[in-house]
């Protein structure tokens, strides 16, 4: 956890490691373990091409659903804005007519062993606990598109298939999901660290290495808007290098409404002059309490958790007294996080900021549209 504002901690274990992989912490300590890591960086690559070796021979076969399936996923790990891209391109998709179901792996959720459904469309039938906070939030704000969590995405793509007869599978951080065909692979980096400090986990952030990205048909620059013009332009050469072929579409983050935990909403001018405690749990919690700057409030006090935290009820009760005393009027957090709040009294109004993503360029759906055709012909 790490706290700002009038109390002053010691950044979290996942902090810390964060400063130590990209290099920002120094001294004997974190050079060592920069080395240790990095022998650990080449037993997880000889480990990966192990698993994948079967597959490059043939001996191995990629599973096919009798259906368009489309991924979006990284390359690293956390924090490119990956579920509020799945909700445009979801929600998009159903206002094309095409009936989208999406499939979560239901990250942190107790009923992610099998193939449970979250949503059918209509109603959510599980609870952030149960389902992890992502598919939770999606459930909540795709009406129409029904959601189900399970590992075996080729199990719960079958499910979603037989109950809900949808025209394309939306398949949630899919892309290291070798096991399962796609017919588009869309690929998020993050403008603000779009390399995963150039390492393989865990001496960096990348999930396997960038030569991986000439598997995307569409890759989504986010945060297009956070960094300078020419750190954009070398973020896109080094995206043409890898994957000349791939469409590159830059994405921006932006504020959509403000809510109370009864789902009344507000006008994203009500946090104009505010003085606020910013509390989250996701991949780039600093992005978010800029997000809540550019509406003119003032953070007073903030709170990051670890991505996927699970708050408890003396968590959120002690945040809202230390943000009382450091003069916030209102706790803000996130969608994600909103769901999985418990039911508490605080001294302080609960918001969540509902943040959107929209792209700068057209093409996309275009693409997405066109897929969804050719293969829907050959089944």
């Amino acid at each position: 956890m790490r706290v700002e504002g009038t109390v002053n901690r010691q950044p979290s274990t996942v902090n810390f490691a964060l400063d130590v992989i990209s290099g920002r912490a120094k001294g004997p300590g974190p050079c060592a373990l920069r080395v240790g890591l990095s022998f650990l960086s080449c037993i997880y690559l000889v480990g990966l091409k192990l698993f994948l070796l079967p597959y490059r021979f043939g001996i191995r076969k990629r599973r096919r659903l009798p259906c368009p399936v489309i991924s979006v996923g990284n390359i690293t790990f956390g924090g490119t804005g990956k579920t509020p891209t799945v909700r445009t391109i979801a929600a998009e998709l159903a206002a094309c007519g095409l009936h989208p179901a999406l499939l979560s792996r239901g990250h942190g959720g107790t009923e992610s062993g099998g193939a449970a459904i979250v949503s059918d469309g209509e109603t959510r039938l599980l609870s952030a606990e149960q389902c992890g906070d992502e598919p939770a939030m999606l459930a909540d704000l795709l009406p129409g598109v029904p959601v189900i969590i399970g590992k075996n995405r080729y199990k719960t793509g079958k499910s979603a298939i037989e109950q809900f007869d949808p025209g394309v599978i939306l398949l949630d951080d899919g892309l290291q999901y070798w096991q399962l065909h796609r017919d588009l692979d869309i690929v998020l980096i993050n403008a603000v660290e779009p390399f995963g400090y150039g390492r393989l986990m865990p001496r960096g952030a990348l999930r396997e290495p960038l030569s991986g990205l000439r598997r995307a048909g569409v890759i989504v620059i986010t945060n297009s808007d956070k960094v300078s013009a020419e750190s954009l332009t070398e973020t896109k050469a080094r995206i043409s290098w890898h994957a000349p072929k791939s469409l590159v579409i830059e994405a921006i983050h932006r504020p959509f409404s403000l809510r109370d935990v009864g789902g009344e909403k507000l006008s994203l001018d009500w946090l104009r002059g505010r003085r606020v405690c910013v509390m989250c749990s996701i991949g780039v919690p600093g992005l978010f309490a800029e997000s809540i700057t550019s509406l003119g409030a003032e953070v007073v006090y903030r709170v990051d958790f670890p991505d996927h935290h699970l708050w408890k009820s003396r968590e959120i009760e002690q945040i809202a007294e230390k943000a009382l005393a450091a003069g916030a009027e209102v706790l803000v957090t996130t969608e994600k996080d909103m769901v999985k709040l418990p039911e508490v009294e605080t001294r302080l109004p609960i918001m969540a900021l509902d943040i959107i993503v929209e792209f700068r360029q057209p093409g996309l759906m275009d693409i997405l549209l066109g897929v969804v055709d050719n293969v829907g012909k050959g089944f």
